[in-house]
């Protein structure tokens, strides 16, 4: 039996690694890409060697009208409905007060924030009376705890954190959504992979998160149809900690 998912961001990084996860527990999964085509089509070819279907579409989740149709898309891609969403894909660039401009905000409210809220109504809109639909919005540990940097990006999760509540309730029963909040588990990109594992122990655990386990997060609150409006923190506990700074920039 089919169940179909579609991952933003799927094709790369900590999306691809969900998609990959979500196969092994018997989801087939639309992988939702913007510029990264070969790496999406690399990423369905290891999905159908677990066994499983998957499917690629195309969008620019900065374009509110691409990500209107982008749940027929992929239904159309996988020649079924869909049951499943995550929205993984984000935008993360650095600013702070002083740095801070109209369009950067803009840019990132629209990819961070609209573009998953919409992306959650196509989706339950598209349900057949028999279905129900499982949302997983991947926020930030530094929610709980936040710090300067990065501004833009972390008020639009602070966005998407709230829209998870409201929509929890308002959605509900036929949608359920949830949400996962990732520790240091990646390496920004260009940054040194030494300095990454050395920053990514800063933590009242002192082991660093690994993100296979924030994707096992993402796959358990999918899976499991008693749980709405629900956050896991995958973070070592890092977000008791007051920093000054983001710990990729410590």
């Amino acid at each position: 039996m089919s169940r179909w998912l579609l991952v933003t961001g799927g094709a790369k990084r900590l999306g691809r690694l969900i998609a990959l996860t979500a196969a092994r527990s018997g989801w087939d999964v639309v992988l939702h890409y913007n510029a990264s085509a070969a790496a999406a089509a690399a990423t369905a070819g290891e999905i159908r060697a677990l066994g499983r279907q998957a499917a690629v579409a195309q969008a620019d989740l900065a374009d509110a009208a691409q990500v209107e149709t982008l749940v027929q898309r992929a239904a159309a891609a996988a020649g079924e409905p869909l049951e499943g969403l995550v929205n993984s894909a984000s935008l993360f660039e650095w600013d702070d007060a002083a740095s801070l401009t109209a369009q950067g905000f803009v840019n990132h409210q629209t990819v961070n924030a609209l573009a998953p809220i919409l992306l959650i109504r196509a989706l339950h809109q598209s349900l057949s009376p028999d279905q129900r639909g499982a949302v997983v919005n991947v926020l930030d540990f530094k929610l709980a705890n936040p710090n300067p940097d990065h501004l833009s990006y972390t008020v639009s999760k602070y966005a998407l954190a709230g829209a998870s509540r409201v929509l929890a309730r308002s959605l509900a029963p036929r949608v359920r959504v949830n949400s996962v909040s990732p520790g240091y588990v990646l390496p920004a990109p260009g940054q040194d992979e030494a300095e990454f594992r050395r920053l990514s122990r800063r933590n009242p655990l002192d082991s660093a998160p690994d993100p296979q386990q924030v994707a096992d997060a993402v796959v358990f609150l999918l899976n499991h149809d008693t749980i709405t409006d629900q956050d896991i923190a995958v973070d070592c506990g890092l977000r008791f900690l007051s920093l000054d700074r983001d710990v990729g920039m410590a």
